[in-house]
């Protein structure tokens, strides 16, 4: 008598309901760890959009998850972290999208654009890299904003004050959404470089933004924007 064949399917789906409890407890607990005050939150769009931001830590993503984007939501991570399966299958929980570095994947670019036209939210740290040079922000890597620009998505510009850290407070403002509209109609190759610098010019404005807001007014949004009349 033969041996009944293992079902895979289940077996996975039971791995993907653990990885999806572990992530909801994690999220919490660490922008517990990690606390971040967000700022501007009334500035976030409804709908699916391209959420782009600077990087300088590992755990800069999850504040954005937890507090900004409460449902179909994803985020474009280094490959090597999915690398062993459990972790692989808890970032996935936490919207991971792998994507491989210093080369061009497809496959992640693929994805990404497919979350963007089913009109949910994905985030980016264009840079492709963490900063550690001390610069407000490093040059940006090009696919990001041609991704945007193919899909119609509004872009979401996000900027990190500093660096996360155990217990230190840090700020996230949330910036002014916008399109490459005037880019739609031309073929990608023309407008890559032009749509790539306006991009960082935006998060740039937002990066300055809170420079202002922290330095200026000790992070407090509501002085700001009185002594500003920002809307």
């Amino acid at each position: 008598m033969s041996e009944k064949p293992v079902n895979k399917k289940k077996k996975k789906h039971r791995i993907n309901l653990f990885s999806r409890f572990v992530a909801f407890l994690a999220r919490p607990l660490l922008w517990m760890i990690y606390p971040t005050k967000i700022l501007g939150k009334e500035r976030f769009p409804q709908g699916g959009g391209l959420c782009v931001c600077n990087h300088f830590s590992a755990m800069d993503a999850n504040p954005i998850l937890a507090r900004l984007i409460k449902k179909k939501r994803h985020v474009m991570i280094k490959g090597e972290m999915f690398k062993n399966r459990l972790v692989g299958d808890f970032l996935r929980a936490m919207g991971g999208i792998p994507v491989r570095r210093g080369e061009a994947d497809i496959a992640a670019v693929k994805e990404v654009m497919s979350a963007l036209k089913k009109g949910e939210k994905v985030v980016i740290f264009p840079e492709g890299t963490r900063n550690t040079e001390g610069v407000d922000l490093l040059p940006l890597k090009n696919g990001v904003a041609l991704m945007a620009v193919k899909t119609r998505s509004q872009v979401i510009p996000l900027a990190y004050y500093n660096k996360s850290g155990f217990f230190k407070k840090n700020y996230l403002l949330v910036g002014h959404a916008f399109t490459f509209e005037e880019y739609y109609d031309f073929p990608a190759h023309e407008i890559e470089d032009a749509a790539t610098a306006l991009m960082r010019e935006k998060m740039l404005e937002t990066r300055r933004e809170l420079t202002d807001i922290v330095e200026n007014y000790g992070g407090n949004y509501k002085k700001y924007s009185a002594a500003n009349e920002v809307v």
